[in-house]
Formats: structure tokens, sequence, C-alpha cells
């Protein structure tokens, strides 16, 4: 004796509000593309809401936030060469390398240093490096802060 299921059919799939509403703000943020577009779309959301209630002190808030935000967008626009919602400069380099050559070795060396031995051949892939953190010594190719910079660097001239 059994039961036999023809046909099975999931009407409905509840989620709790909280997932609901965290699924609600991916997709927008999904449609919109970037955070900065996102970011303006809660701006002009706060706008709109601040002129549902221009007496209250959530009002008040919308308001500064918004005029903060307009601030920001016109300042951008003024400086030469700024643009709204541009990324921050990058981060200093995260320490020096030590280089192994000739069974000696020489350092530390800072990003731009390396870059530009690497340029002029003095360092090659095979070079031994060594930075604070790094368990061993390894080949500069082996290295990911290191190996995008050979990437653009020429092979090596054939001994003719």
């Amino acid at each position: 004796m059994g039961l036999t299921v023809t046909q099975f059919y999931v009407e409905n799939i509840s989620l709790p509000p909280e997932v609901e509403a965290a699924l609600d703000k991916r997709s927008q943020m999904s449609v919109l593309g970037n955070l900065d577009q996102y970011t303006k779309f809660q701006t002009a959301t706060a706008i709109g809401d601040a002129a549902n209630n221009p007496g209250g002190i959530a009002g008040v808030g919308a308001g500064l936030g918004a005029g903060m935000a307009i601030a920001g967008q016109m300042g951008a626009a003024m400086v030469p060469g700024a643009q709204a919602g541009s990324a921050p400069p990058p981060l200093p380099a995260g320490g020096s390398f030590f280089v192994g050559v000739n069974g000696s070795q020489q350092g530390p060396f800072d990003m731009a240093t390396l870059t530009a031995k690497i340029r002029s051949g003095e360092i090659s892939r095979s070079t031994l490096v060594w930075k604070n953190g790094m368990a061993s010594w390894a080949t500069a190719d082996s290295v990911p802060e290191l190996a995008s910079l050979f990437a653009s660097a020429p092979p090596p001239l054939p001994r003719g």
C-alpha cells in the first residue's frame, strides 16, 4: 500500500520579512548597477520622504542629508579633475620588499622602485623576494603583488 504523487506544484515559498526586505534591497542594487547609483537613489528617496513630512525631525535630517549630498556633488564638479562618486586614492603599498641579487640581500624597496627595477631588467621573474609577513623567500612572479608587474615587462633579450 502506498501513495503515488502524479503532479506536485509549489505555489508559494514564504520567507521571513527581514529576508524579503534584504532581497528587495539587493534586487534594487543590482538593477542600479553600482554603489554610486544606489546612493543617489537612496538620496532621492530620502528627499521624497522629507517632502511628505516637512515639519518633522526626520524631515530635517533628510533635508540635511540631501543638502550634504548636493553640496558634495557641486564641490566635485568645481574641483578640476574630480568626479562625483570617484574612488578614493589607493592606500599606500603594504610593505617593502627585500630582493636577493647574486647571493646578497638588497632593499627594502617600495613598489615604485621594484617596478622600475623590473622594467629595467635588474629584477627578473626568478629573482627571490621577501617582505614582512611572508614565510620564506619566493620567486618574484609567484608573489601576487608582483606577478602583474611581469605581464608588462618584456622578456629577456636573447644572447647572441
